[in-house]
C-alpha cells in the first residue's frame, strides 16, 4: 500500500478539487505541510503577513468563485488573518484558512505559548470549523472544507489541524471531491413559468452571477430585459450594453431606481443576498408581489426582503435551463429604456469632489475616464476602501465581469493590493490595476515586494492627498476642522524603487492615460503617484461648518436649535 504523511493527503486533496495556488506563511507547526507543498508542484505565495496573504486568497476566489487557500499557523498567524476572513464572510468570498491547531497539553497548566480559544475566536467569522484531526483522513477534512466554503452562501472556512497529524503516516486510498449539488428543477420551472407571463420584467444580479457573464448576456439579449446590477456585480453585463442599467449607490439616485422597479411586473433577484450594500442601506424598494429570489443559499431569501416566490440554485445551471426554453422578448418599448436610462444614468452634479492631477481638467469625472480609455474592457480595477472608492464606483464604467473588486460590506483598508496580486494570479490573461488612497498604501503596501518576487505585471495609482481624505473630508463637513487624519507619506519614487518595482508621478501638467498605458506595456509592477488636493467646494464645507460651529458655541444649544429650525422653514 502507498503510505503518505497527513499533510500530503491535504495537499492531494487540494489538487483533485482543481486548487493551483496558496497563500500564507510557514512556521513550526506546518513544516510538514510547506515541505508537501514543495514537491507538489503546487503554486506557494508567501506575504509579508498573515492578513495580506488572507487578501490574496480572498482576491483569487473572488475572480475564479473556488475557495482561496490561506495556510497560517495557529496564535499570531491566526489572528492576524482574522480581518481577512471578516472581509470573506460579509463579501461572501469562498476561503479555505488551514490553521495549525492550538498545542495541546494533557497537564492543564495556565499560561501556556500561543494559548488561544481559537474556536470560540473564529466561530462568529467563517461559517464553520472543521478539526481535521477528528478524521481518519485529513484529505477528507480537506474536501468537506472546500465543498462548506462553495456552497450555499460562500464564505470561510477554518480547517484546523495539529502537527502531529501533518507529520503521521497513513495509507493512501484513492481520493475523490464530492459532486455539486444541483439546481431545483421544480423551482426553475417556477421561475420561466413567472417569465412567460410577464410583460416587463427586471432582473436585479449580483456576485453569484459573475462566473457566467455570457450565459447571462445571452439570456438577457433574448428577453430585451433590462439589468440592474449590486456593487460587486458591476460588468457582469457590460455597462456600455443598452440593456444595463446598473445602478451604484454612489452613482444614482434610488429613489428613481425604485420608481423605475415599480414600473415593472417582476423583479427578478439573482445571485444577490440583498445587504445593506447590495440595497443602498436598504433604501432600495423591492415589491413582495413581484420578487422573484433565486440564490445559492437558502439563507438568503427573505432575510431581507419577503418574496413570491424564492428558490435555490446556481445562477450559471438556471441561465442554462431558462436558455433552452422557448421565452420571448419582453414588451419594454425602446423609447421606455432609452427614458429610463436617462434617469437612472447621470452621476449626482452636487457631490464634492477633490481635485485630482493626471487631467487637463482636474476633476475625478475626467480622470476615471481617462482611465477607462487607458485599459482595455477585460482590466480588473481593484479598490481599496476609501474616498477613491466613491469616486471610482462614481465615475468609472465596468466593462467586464469582475471588473472592479473591492471591499463592501466591511471595508478593509489595506485590501486593494493584496488582493489584486490574488486577482493577478488567478488571471494572469487579464490586466489588473490598483486605485487607492495613501492611507491604505500605508497598511499592506510592503506587498509589492511580493508582486515583484512573483513576478507580476500590476499598476498600483496611489492617491496622495497627505491624510486620510474620506474621514477628513467629513470632519470639515461637520466641524470645519480636521484631526487625527493627516499622513507623512514615505517617498514613493524611493520606496518603489526599493523593492524592485518602476515609479512614475503625475502632475498637474501630466496625462494619466500616458502613464497607465506605458505601466502596462512594462510588464512589470508599476507605482504611480498621482496629486489629490482640495478643491474649492471642499474649502467652502470647511467655512462654513466652522462659522456653524461659532454660531452654535456663542449661542448655545437652545438658542442654536431654534435658530437652525427658522432657518429650515424659511427655506
Amino acid at each position: 500500500m502507498k503510505w503518505q504523511t497527513g499533510a500530503a493527503r491535504i495537499v492531494e486533496a487540494l489538487q483533485q478539487s482543481g486548487v493551483r495556488c496558496v497563500f500564507g506563511l510557514p512556521g513550526t507547526q506546518t513544516l510538514e505541510l510547506f515541505e508537501a507543498l514543495r514537491v507538489s508542484g503546487l503554486r506557494t505565495v508567501v506575504a509579508t503577513n498573515e492578513l495580506s496573504a488572507a487578501f490574496m486568497a480572498g482576491g483569487w476566489a473572488r475572480v475564479t468563485g473556488d475557495p482561496g487557500i490561506l495556510l497560517t499557523i495557529s496564535g499570531p498567524g491566526f489572528t492576524w488573518a482574522l480581518t481577512g476572513l471578516a472581509e470573506a464572510r460579509l463579501d461572501s468570498v469562498p476561503l479555505v484558512h488551514i490553521v495549525g491547531s492550538p498545542a495541546k497539553d494533557s497537564s492543564l497548566r495556565s499560561f501556556r505559548q500561543q494559548d488561544l480559544p481559537q474556536e470560540a475566536i473564529a466561530a462568529p467569522i467563517v461559517k464553520g470549523i472543521i478539526d481535521a484531526d477528528s478524521y481518519d483522513d485529513p484529505g477528507q477534512a480537506a474536501f468537506d472544507a472546500l465543498l462548506l466554503a462553495r456552497s450555499g452562501e460562500p464564505g470561510p472556512v477554518l480547517l484546523q489541524i495539529s502537527s502531529t497529524t501533518l507529520g503521521r503516516r497513513m495509507g493512501a486510498p484513492p481520493l475523490a471531491p464530492p459532486p455539486p449539488p444541483s439546481a431545483d428543477g421544480e423551482g426553475v420551472a417556477a421561475i420561466a413559468a413567472r417569465l412567460q407571463r410577464t410583460r416587463r420584467p427586471i432582473l436585479v444580479v449580483g456576485q453569484g452571477t459573475n462566473r457566467h457573464p455570457e450565459k447571462l448576456r445571452a439570456l438577457v439579449e433574448r428577453l430585451r430585459v433590462p439589468v440592474v446590477t449590486t456593487p460587486s456585480a458591476r460588468g457582469v453585463l457590460p455597462e456600455n450594453h443598452s440593456l444595463n442599467f446598473g445602478f451604484d449607490p454612489f452613482a444614482g439616485s434610488v429613489d428613481d431606481l425604485n420608481e423605475f422597479l415599480q414600473s415593472s411586473d417582476l423583479v427578478l433577484a439573482i445571485g444577490c443576498k440583498l445587504s445593506h450594500s447590495d440595497t443602498s442601506g436598504f433604501d432600495l424598494h423591492l415589491p413582495e408581489d413581484r420578487l422573484v429570489h433565486f440564490d445559492a443559499s437558502a439563507e438568503v431569501i427573505e432575510a431581507n426582503y419577503p418574496a413570491s416566490l424564492g428558490v435555490v440554485g446556481d445562477s450559471g445551471e438556471l441561465f442554462d435551463r431558462l436558455l433552452k426554453l422557448p421565452l420571448g422578448p419582453a414588451a419594454w418599448t425602446e423609447r421606455e429604456l432609452e427614458d429610463w436610462r436617462l434617469r437612472l444614468g447621470p452621476a449626482p452634479a452636487d457631490v464634492i469632489e477633490p481635485h485630482i492631477d493626471g487631467t487637463q481638467e482636474g476633476d475625478a469625472g475626467s480622470f476615471f475616464m481617462a482611465l477607462r480609455h487607458a485599459l482595455p474592457s477585460d482590466a480588473m480595477l481593484v479598490l481599496d476602501s476609501g474616498l477613491h472608492q466613491i469616486l471610482a464606483r462614481r465615475h468609472f464604467s465596468v466593462r467586464s465581469a469582475s471588473g472592479m473588486i473591492m471591499p463592501t460590506d466591511l471595508q478593509s483598508m489595506g485590501f486593494a493590493i493584496p488582493t489584486a496580486i490574488g486577482a493577478r494570479l488567478a488571471m494572469p490573461q487579464r490586466p489588473v490595476v490598483v486605485v487607492l488612497g495613501d492611507g491604505g498604501f500605508a497598511m499592506t503596501g510592503l506587498e509589492l515586494l511580493s508582486a515583484v518576487r512573483e513576478g507580476l505585471s500590476l499598476v498600483v495609482i496611489v492617491f496622495n492627498d497627505g491624510a486620510f481624505g474620506q474621514i477628513r473630508t467629513q470632519q470639515l463637513a461637520s466641524y470645519g476642522a480636521s484631526h487625527g487624519v493627516n499622513l507623512e507619506n514615505p517617498d514613493f519614487n524611493l520606496l518603489a524603487v526599493s523593492v524592485g518595482a518602476r515609479y512614475e508621478s503625475v502632475g498637474v501638467s501630466d496625462d494619466i492615460e500616458v502613464a497607465v498605458r506605458r505601466a502596462l506595456e512594462s510588464s512589470a509592477v508599476t507605482v504611480i503617484e498621482v496629486g489629490v488636493r482640495d478643491a474649492f467646494p471642499i474649502r467652502r464645507i470647511a467655512v462654513t461648518a466652522r462659522a456653524r460651529e461659532v454660531t452654535r458655541r456663542a449661542a448655545g444649544p437652545r438658542v442654536f436649535g431654534f435658530l437652525t429650525r427658522l432657518f429650515r422653514r424659511l427655506r
